[in-house]
């Protein structure tokens, strides 16, 4: 599990350099990817489906970016889209697009059709989230409202 949550850091402190997260978040992205990471690999231990870790994960970090967005003051994204990313499905992906081009086209629709269910899982996890947070404490405006 350690190794899964260190992997999941990585991943995602990568990606925060790649899409040129500010220098003094990229440690909070991190620790979004390595929940990410820690959370799929814990709800597989207690017997969870794949898809359900994923939706968990993405739960999870999802509510993590919100606070962590709250507390700096800066957008959700700068932490949401590198913690997720441990979670993306892209070896399904290859296996889905390998087995199309090999002519195996029953394993890639069921490969594919796991593909969406995981996407689809990181979307609603993400969406019910930011929903939830939304219409309990919305987002504070940066101006004062005295004029």
């Amino acid at each position: 599990m350690i190794h899964a949550a260190l992997a999941g850091a990585l991943g995602a402190l990568a990606f925060a350099v790649l899409i040129r997260v500010p220098r003094g978040e990229l440690a909070l992205s991190a620790l979004a990817g390595l929940v990410a990471a820690s959370v799929f690999t814990l709800a597989g231990l207690l017997g969870e489906g794949e898809v359900s870790q994923v939706f968990f994960a993405a739960v999870a970090t999802s509510a993590l970016s919100e606070a962590f967005a709250r507390w700096r003051r800066v957008p959700a994204t700068v932490f949401v889209m590198p913690g997720l990313i441990p979670l993306v499905p892209g070896l399904l992906a290859y296996h889905t697009m390998y087995d199309l081009v090999r002519g195996q086209f029953a394993m890639g629709a069921a490969t594919g059709v796991e593909t969406l269910f995981w996407a689809a899982a990181i979307g609603v996890g993400s969406a019910l989230v930011l929903t939830l947070v939304r219409m309990v404490a919305p987002p504070q405006s940066g101006r004062s409202k005295g004029g």
